[in-house]
């Protein structure tokens, strides 16, 4: 009888312990932790004139050892100490500047209204987020 008893205690001892895991009270992760990456000082400095008189600068592979997948991407002009989204055509001593990605690369276009390019290179900064 003593057996039997004890055998009771313990088996209701181990549903009580199991019944009190409650699957609410444990955290769930949806989606992994992910950091923005910056990417500093790229420069674009080798200009080629199109024959729509659009100025391009292709900085190559900058993305290649990046996750990009389902992130978003935002390059900016770094000029006089500031940052300017340049994702869009910005207005940029006395033009349009703006950038764009291919595969890996970054693209950076420059549409002056006087037809010349008043700048030798321009500093950009990547952000994947």
């Amino acid at each position: 009888m003593k057996r039997v008893l004890f055998m009771m205690i313990i088996d209701s001892s181990i549903i009580l312990s199991v019944s009190s895991c409650n699957k609410e009270a444990l955290p769930i992760y949806t989606t992994p932790f992910t950091e923005s990456i910056t990417i500093n000082n790229l420069v674009a400095g080798r200009w080629i004139k199109n024959d729509r008189g659009i100025y391009g600068s292709i900085i190559k592979g900058v993305l290649s050892n990046a996750n990009t997948r389902n992130r978003s991407i935002n390059i900016y002009l770094i000029a006089n100490g500031k940052e300017t989204q340049i994702n869009r055509a910005t207005s940029f001593m006395g033009g349009k500047l703006w950038a764009g990605i291919t595969n890996s690369d970054i693209e950076l276009n420059y549409l002056p209204e006087n037809s010349i390019l008043p700048f030798s290179y321009v500093v950009i900064q990547v952000v994947i987020a």
